[in-house]
């Protein structure tokens, strides 16, 4: 029988964990997660997932699984008794690098006694294989650490404890701000067991075929473009997948992005290979076509969209003018709660911490932000219901104006493409055919 952890369910933990799951969802535009039926249940179980977005990917996986995840983290920042409990109380737990000393290597082993007594207790570890992260679209080198725990674990157990290492990928519309999209897919388990009589035979040629199966693995619920042409695949891959969507006529969703995506890049990349001159040949189409789109102030993405007409792109106006109001006021009362993050992430090294930074000053910002609003609000107002009214509103409206200022953006690529239209039709249609021309040449690159 599988013994329980006290320590997991805290009840404090219970409520940070409901409260931030609450703002997590909120902090992205749509989250979808696939492949939970994946994760075997009642057996303990080993996340990895890719690493490009610092924190946010632990919160990402932790909140896709639904249930508490524990991690594990660079002893350095346990330095501090009040921290090390705060972390501890959010199940993070210190592993030791060389960097920490070769005296405190040991101190691992007390770590992998506790990882599998986790493991035991039915919670599941997320282990960020990689290492450290990169906001970039490929799988990096994986270290041997999830390796070591999990045959450590199974070993301690006789190869009994059936522990199952589950892929996991991730996929950011945008790493750096709120109001994009995250894809959380769940892959086919490894079961550790398996590979029992391998380990016991020859441990470091077991751990080596396993990292390149988990790699494998990992590559094929994410989007990998290799470091060779990096830039170039990822750029015609953003600008030809909705192409697709139009030409199959399918609604779009984002994971059935993300599979499209993964096409593109694996034809791509192995017609590059076949024919290398074709990188230098897309490379100037894709660079003479954006730098037309710099020069005129427009981007792709305002071409993706169907081409701009007079009283659709009027009405469009009209009713954002008409909604003006209510953008202001959503604005005004969230203006600072919503900044403050934002100025402070800015200042930091490692831009891929800024949605990390952002991400938790929020939680603690917005909640103090409305309770004062409230009370101030409260001392001029009577009425308990005309209170509660108002109270609703400072995220709800919070929340309209963010969305309809990327509306407002979106709708100012529109009326920039009618006012050309309008005053010059041969440099409209010379726009739209750069980008068809383009979109050909893809074509052609894909289907190679």
């Amino acid at each position: 029988m599988k013994k329980k952890s006290q320590f997991w369910g805290h009840w404090l933990y219970r409520i940070i964990y409901a409260y931030a799951s609450v703002i997590h969802r909120f902090y992205y535009r749509k989250i979808t997660v696939v492949g939970l039926e994946k994760i075997p249940a009642d057996t303990p179980v080993l996340f990895a997932p890719n690493h490009q977005n610092a924190l946010m990917d632990a919160l990402a996986v932790l909140f896709a699984a639904r249930k508490p995840v524990g991690f594990l983290a660079r002893a350095d920042i346990f330095k501090k008794p009040a921290i090390a409990k705060t972390l501890n109380l959010l199940k993070i737990l210190p592993i030791y690098r060389i960097r920490d000393g070769v005296e405190q290597l040991g101190r691992n082993q007390e770590v992998f006694e506790n990882t599998i007594d986790v493991l035991n207790s039915n919670t599941p570890i997320c282990i960020l294989p990689e290492g450290n992260h990169e906001g970039k679209k490929q799988l990096r080198s994986l270290k041997k650490g999830i390796f070591r725990i999990a045959f450590q674990a199974e070993a301690s157990t006789d190869f009994r404890l059936n522990l199952h290492i589950i892929p996991v990928g991730l996929d950011y519309s945008d790493y750096f701000n709120p109001g994009s999209d995250l894809v959380v897919v769940f892959g086919k388990p490894i079961k550790v067991a398996d590979y029992a009589t391998q380990y016991l035979e020859n441990e470091q040629k077991t751990v080596h075929n396993l990292m390149s199966l988990l790699a494998e693995s990992m590559r094929s619920v994410m989007i990998h473009i290799p470091e060779e042409n990096y830039e170039l695949i990822y750029n015609i891959s953003e600008i030809y997948e909705p192409n697709v969507w139009n030409t199959c006529n399918v609604k779009r969703h984002p994971f059935k992005k993300l599979t499209i995506l993964q096409y593109i890049v694996q034809k791509a990349t192995e017609a590059f290979s076949r024919s290398p001159e074709k990188e230098a040949e897309l490379q100037h189409e894709l660079s003479a076509y954006t730098k037309k789109l710099n020069q005129r102030g427009l981007n792709d993405c305002d071409l993706q969209q169907k081409a701009p007409l007079g009283l659709p792109v009027l009405l469009e106006l009209a009713f954002t003018i008409l909604l003006l109001p209510v953008h202001v006021y959503g604005m005004i009362l969230n203006y600072l709660p919503y900044k403050i993050p934002v100025w402070l992430a800015a200042k930091i090294k490692d831009k891929h911490f800024k949605s990390s930074l952002q991400f938790g000053i929020s939680l603690l910002l917005f909640p103090v932000s409305y309770l004062i609003i409230l009370i101030a609000f409260a001392f001029f107002t009577e009425g308990s219901l005309f209170i509660l009214l108002f109270g609703i509103s400072l995220p709800v409206t919070g929340l309209f104006a963010f969305y309809n200022y990327k509306n407002i953006r979106l709708l100012a690529g529109k009326l920039k493409l009618y006012a050309i239209r309008l005053t010059n039709i041969t440099e409209y249609k010379a726009i739209y055919n750069d980008r068809t021309h383009l979109i050909d040449q893809i074509k052609n690159l894909i289907n190679s």
